[in-house]
């Protein structure tokens, strides 16, 4: 069997048109003409030997066989970076320490297993964890240099200056204080928080970022309660313990902050919450590239959030 011509640039614009659903934009991205583009597309779908986009009016799609591609895709481009990380790695001795900024309950569950992981590919790298709170302290994190990247929830709000790469969705939970009217529901839906106080940070929160959260406003066109502000999940629990609203959390903070007073439901029709990493789109590090693969390799192994 002949081998494949394939270069890593055709399965990048690929990923960009998937992205953006259009040549144009994709060129955008790609800081490329519209016409290099299309003509990537091309040369890739003729290695492939079929159509791999169709446009539509609503933009373009990928084929059945575009899917395939863009996912093998995918991991081929994210293994090719981890070998020129690690290639780095090798001529240049020992690297400088890995800052990582994270939240210990959306992270518990896994990033134990990754630094595991990054010792064995690279002994003589040091991970030092940096714990954050809030969206705002993990940004300020990697702005002003403490951070490497960072594990957070999306969305971040329109801020072009990060390279960012989703990795796990995670059902939203609710906690309700006790006694509440709610708490002997198995499951919750958004209607039914309609009068119920919602609990977290919003100062220095952008617009977006809070309108997810809070989920405001609610699918039929009413606003979200706002609750009282709390900066730590510590201080949201101790203010639904103190029955002045709910929080709505991602599941694996449910396993993570066990509280004998609270009720903890399922909100079944919220969309997901995104745990992401991300790092500055101008860093040069070649070890964020491996940190990529390692993380997805290890929530491959893992079941989904629940509890």
């Amino acid at each position: 069997m002949g081998g494949v011509d394939l270069s890593l640039r055709l399965l990048q614009s690929l990923e960009a048109v998937a992205a953006e659903g259009s040549m144009t934009r994709a060129a955008r991205t790609l800081n490329l003409t519209q016409q290099a583009v299309s003509g990537q597309i091309r040369q890739l779908e003729r290695v492939v030997g079929t159509p791999l986009v169709e446009r539509r009016p609503t933009g373009i799609e990928l084929t059945a066989a575009g899917e395939v591609v863009l996912k093998q895709g995918a991991a081929l481009l994210s293994s090719a970076q981890a070998m020129v990380a690690e290639a780095r790695l090798a001529a240049a001795g020992r690297p400088d320490p890995l800052r990582i900024a994270f939240k210990a309950q959306s992270t518990a569950h896994f990033m134990p297993a990754v630094e595991a992981a990054l010792r064995r590919e690279a002994p003589e790298l040091e991970v030092r964890p940096i714990a954050s709170h809030t969206l705002p302290d993990e940004i300020d994190a990697l702005i002003a240099g403490r951070a490497d990247a960072a594990f957070l929830w999306l969305p971040i709000g329109d801020d072009p200056r990060f390279a960012i790469h989703p990795l796990l969705p995670e059902d939203r939970w609710v906690a309700l204080p006790p006694g509440h009217r709610l708490e002997s529901r198995t499951t919750l839906r958004i209607a039914d928080l309609a009068d119920v106080p919602v609990i977290g940070p919003r100062d220095g929160m952008p617009a977006a970022v809070v309108d997810f959260w809070f989920i405001d406003p609610r699918p039929d066109g009413t606003r979200a309660l706002f609750g009282p502000q709390a900066r730590t999940p510590e201080e949201c629990l101790h203010l639904v313990a103190a029955g002045h609203g709910c929080w709505i959390a991602p599941a694996s903070t449910v396993t993570y902050f066990a509280h004998p007073r609270l009720t903890w439901l399922p909100l079944v029709d919220a969309e997901p919450n995104v745990l992401a990493l991300i790092w500055p789109k101008h860093s040069a590090n070649p070890i964020l590239h491996l940190l990529l693969e390692q993380t997805r390799h290890a929530l491959k192994t893992l079941p989904t959030a629940t509890t």
